[in-house]
């Protein structure tokens, strides 16, 4: 029976989290609207669909890893593709920046993470940003996001539709780049 442990922050700068997600999207051979579903599966995880329990109000965004190949990604059977796309991004951020920490602290545990942690549990809270600034820079590199944005007249509308993802996710990335105020 595997044993599962919370992400473990990296601690690492924003920049420095943005650096490496794009790093990894490059690696990856994973370009600007690119589907993720055959990326997940390359990495040896797949993608599960929930309905959310209404009572809970939550939606079950999540990541399970067992292994480095080997994990499921739960996302909310009623969202937009955008924001799933978001969602998996996210949940790949976990993987990537926060299992390695565990799976060296834990060896042989594997690593459950929830979007939705416990406002007071500061350290959860500081995993949860990282795999956000991994979600951004992953999906929406900074110089083909930039690019974007001059060429589509700083419509972010179209450039959220370049990218695949929300409209609300490519305003916070253009304020971040420093595009908007």
């Amino acid at each position: 029976m595997i044993s599962y442990f919370p992400p473990i922050p990296l601690n690492a700068s924003k920049a420095i989290v943005h650096t490496f997600a794009e790093q990894v999207a490059e690696r990856l051979g994973f370009g600007p609207g690119d589907p993720l579903e055959p990326l997940v599966a390359r990495l040896g995880g797949r993608i599960e669909y929930r309905t959310p329990v209404v009572s809970e109000g939550r939606l079950p965004e999540s990541i399970s890893v067992e292994g480095p190949n080997r994990f499921t990604i739960f996302v909310a059977s009623i969202t937009s593709a955008g924001r799933d796309r978001f969602t998996i991004a996210h949940e790949l951020g976990h993987l990537f920046l926060h299992f390695p920490l565990v799976s060296q602290q834990h060896p042989g545990g594997g690593m459950k993470a929830t979007r939705w942690v416990n406002e007071n549990d500061s350290i959860q809270q500081r995993a949860e940003w990282e795999a956000n600034w991994f979600a951004a820079a992953f999906l929406m590199p900074a110089a083909k996001f930039l690019s974007a944005y001059s060429n589509c007249s700083a419509s972010l509308p179209m450039v959220a539709s370049r990218f695949g993802v929300s409209l609300p996710a490519a305003e916070i990335r253009a304020k971040t780049l420093g595009l908007v105020h």
